[in-house]
């Protein structure tokens, strides 16, 4: 079995199928003491880039985003945490924030870089 942290890892740089990482993580509940792992804009940025390539489409982007949401084991970067979390909440929750379409995922880009929510 794999240490909670290298799932989480393996999540928030989506290595791995969402749904079996997902599965070897329940094995950990979903409370968590510490954070594991630090979300940073990178990691957003390279799902926006494969869902821009097509190598992702908008329910695998979502479905990354979803998992990621709100989990106590992911800490967020120190200076980026209003928009890290915002980003995230948008391409998790497209019913109600956006649709997630290549229009979407520009502007994400831009807030990421410029560490600003608009």
């Amino acid at each position: 079995m794999r240490r909670r942290a290298e799932l989480v890892e393996a999540l928030i740089e989506h290595r791995e199928s969402v749904g079996s990482l997902l599965g070897e993580l329940r094995t950990y509940g979903w409370d968590s003491e510490d954070e594991l792992i630090t979300l940073r804009p990178r990691h957003i940025l390279y799902v926006l880039h494969a869902f821009q390539s097509g190598r992702l489409n908008a329910s695998h982007l979502r479905e990354w985003a979803n998992a990621i949401e709100q989990r106590e084991d992911i800490g967020m970067l120190f200076g980026h945490q209003e928009v890290l979390d915002e980003m995230i909440f948008w391409l998790a929750n497209p019913e109600i924030n956006y649709s997630i379409d290549s229009e979407l995922v520009a502007r994400v880009i831009s807030n990421l870089e410029r560490n600003h929510v608009e």
